[in-house]
C-alpha cells in the first residue's frame, strides 16, 4: 500500500520503518532536510523535505494513489489542519497523532468530523493504558484484552519451583479454555521462540504467553505457581505526558503515585495536573535520590523519560536501589537483552503502540488489533473472519496453516472457545492469532 507520513520524528520515522519492513510503499515528508537524509540512509523510503501542511504539496500526492495519510507531526493543531486538508483533496483515510486528552474525547464535539480524521491516535495514551495492566498484574511481563474483554492474553515468567517441566503439555491438564500461545524460551546462544504444541514442555524461567476466557486468565498464577499481590505503591521518573495519563489511571485504583522529575517548571504544572500525586523535584538519575526516596519500598518503578537510555539507566539504578519491579520503557527492542541481564522488564514504548495501530487500520477489513509479544518478534491478531473467507466452514485441523501460525481462540456469538483442532470456523467469528510479524499480510489474506 502506499503511505504518506508528516513529520519525521521519533513516531513517524519508527512508523515509516515498519511499514517499510512491510514492504508497503512509505513517503516521509518534514521540514528538517538534515533529519530525512539520515532517515533515508537508514531505511528504505522516499522523502520529502517541504513544509506542511500544504494543500498544494498534497495535491502533488494524490497521483501517486495514496491508501493513507498519517499526520505524525509533534504539534496537535499541526495533525488536525493536515487531515483536514488530505482528506478534502481525495485520501481516503487520514490519521491524526494527538496528546490532548480532549481530542480523544468525543461526549461534546465530533472532532473526526470536524476536522476530517478518520482516526485519533494518542501515543502515549496507548502506552498509559498498556503499563497500567502490566502493573495492575503484578506478577505479569505483558497483558492484553480482546473482544471487548472476553478474552484475555497474559504473558508470566514460570517460577524456578515449577516441578513440571518434564510433563508435555497435553498431559498438564491445563483448563479447557486456555491455551499455551507462545513460549520464549532462554537459552545460551540466545532466545529460541517456541508457537508450541501438545508434544513441547514449559520449563522453570520460560516466558509464556497464555490466551484465554477472562474468568479462567483470572487463576493463571494459580495454574502456574506464580506469586501475584496487590499494588499499593508506583514511582514514576519523568514527568513526561505518558506518566501523566499512567497517573490518571493508577489513582482510579486508588494506588499512590509518587513522579519524580528535574525540571522545576513541570512539575509545577505537574501539581496542577495531578494533584492525587506526590510530585518530587529532583534528578531521578542519582541513586542517592533514589534511595533517600526509598524505591524499594514501592511495587514497581516505570522510567519513562522521552529517552531509551535515560530509562535503561534509571531503571537500571532502581534495581540497584532495591526495587522489586523495575520497568523501562523503550522504543528500540536492541536494549532487551541488557535489561534483562540487570532484572528490569522492558516495556514497549508509544511508538510501538502506534505502529501497531496503524498496521490494524491498514487491514481493517479484517484485522481488529494487533499487539506485539517477545520483543516485537511476534504478534498477537484479533481477527473477524470475512463470510468470504476460504476458511469458513472447515476444521482447524484440516486448514493447513503456516507452522508458526495459531489460531489461539474464537468467539462465536459470544461464546469463547480454544482453537482445538475440531473447531470450525464461521462467518463473522472473531479469531485471536499468533504469528511472526511478517506472516501479517498473508494473515489478512486468508481471513479476508
Amino acid at each position: 500500500m502506499n503511505i504518506v507520513i508528516l513529520g519525521a520524528g521519533k513516531t513517524g520515522s519508527y512508523v515509516a520503518s515498519v511499514l517499510s519492513q512491510e514492504e508497503h510503499n512509505v513517503i516521509l515528508i518534514d521540514k528538517d532536510a538534515k533529519v530525512l537524509e539520515k532517515i533515508g540512509r537508514e531505511i528504505d523510503v522516499a522523502t520529502l523535505h517541504a513544509l506542511a501542511p500544504s494543500w498544494s504539496l498534497f495535491e502533488g500526492l494524490i497521483e501517486n494513489g495514496p491508501d493513507l495519510f498519517f499526520a505524525a507531526t509533534g504539534d496537535d493543531e499541526t495533525n488536525l489542519v493536515a487531515c483536514s486538508i488530505a482528506k478534502n483533496l481525495g485520501f481516503p483515510k487520514t490519521v491524526a497523532r494527538v496528546q490532548a486528552r480532549d481530542y480523544l474525547n468525543h461526549s461534546r464535539l465530533d472532532f473526526s468530523r470536524l476536522f476530517f480524521v478518520d482516526y485519533f491516535i494518542g501515543p502515549e495514551v496507548l502506552a498509559a493504558q498498556d503499563l497500567f495492566k502490566v502493573l495492575v498484574h503484578s506478577g505479569d511481563v505483558a497483558a492484553e484484552h480482546f473482544a471487548h474483554g472476553a478474552i484475555q492474553m497474559r504473558t508470566i515468567v514460570i517460577p524456578d519451583h515449577w516441578d513440571r517441566g518434564g510433563a508435555p503439555i497435553r498431559e498438564l491438564r491445563l483448563p479447557e479454555d486456555l491455551i499455551v500461545g507462545l513460549i520464549r524460551r532462554k537459552l545460551v546462544e540466545g532466545d529460541k521462540i517456541l508457537v508450541p504444541n501438545g508434544s513441547d514442555h514449559i520449563l522453570p524461567g520460560d516466558e509464556v504467553t497464555v490466551v484465554g476466557e477472562s474468568k479462567i486468565i483470572h487463576k493463571l498464577h494459580e495454574i502456574f505457581h506464580s506469586p501475584e499481590h496487590q499494588v499499593r505503591s508506583i514511582v514514576l521518573v519523568g514527568g513526561t505526558p505518558i506518566a501523566v495519563h499512567l497517573t490518571h489511571f493508577l489513582s482510579q485504583q486508588r494506588i499512590s503515585v509518587r513522579i519524580i522529575e528535574s525540571s522545576s517548571a513541570r512539575c509545577e504544572e505537574l501539581s496542577e495536573l495531578l494533584p492525587s500525586a506526590t510530585i518530587i523535584n529532583r534528578d531521578g538519575r542519582d541513586l542517592h535520590t533514589l534511595l533517600s526516596e526509598r524505591v524499594q519500598d514501592a511495587d514497581a518503578l516505570v522510567s519513562c523519560s522521552d529517552s531509551d537510555e535515560m530509562n535503561v539507566l534509571i531503571a537500571g539504578l532502581a534495581k540497584q536501589a532495591g526495587c522489586q519491579k523495575a520497568i523501562a520503557l523503550i522504543a528500540d527492542s536492541n536494549y532487551t537483552p541488557i535489561l534483562e541481564k540487570i532484572g528490569v522488564l522492558p516495556a514497549l514504548s508509544a511508538q510501538v503502540n502506534v505502529a501497531n495501530r496503524i498496521l490494524s487500520i491498514l487491514h481493517e477489513e479484517t484485522i481488529l488489533s494487533i499487539a506485539s509479544l517477545s520483543k516485537t518478534q511476534a504478534k498477537i491478531v484479533e481477527l473477524k473472519v470475512s463470510p468470504s473467507s476460504r476458511l469458513v466452514g472447515i476444521p482447524l485441523s484440516d486448514l493447513n496453516l503456516p507452522k508458526d501460525l495459531l489460531i489461539a481462540v474464537i468467539e462465536n456469538q459470544g461464546r469463547v472457545m480454544v482453537g482445538r483442532g475440531n473447531r470450525i470456523l464461521c462467518a463473522e467469528d472473531i479469531v485471536i492469532a499468533i504469528c511472526h510479524p511478517q506472516q501479517i499480510p498473508q494473515l489478512q489474506q486468508l481471513f479476508h
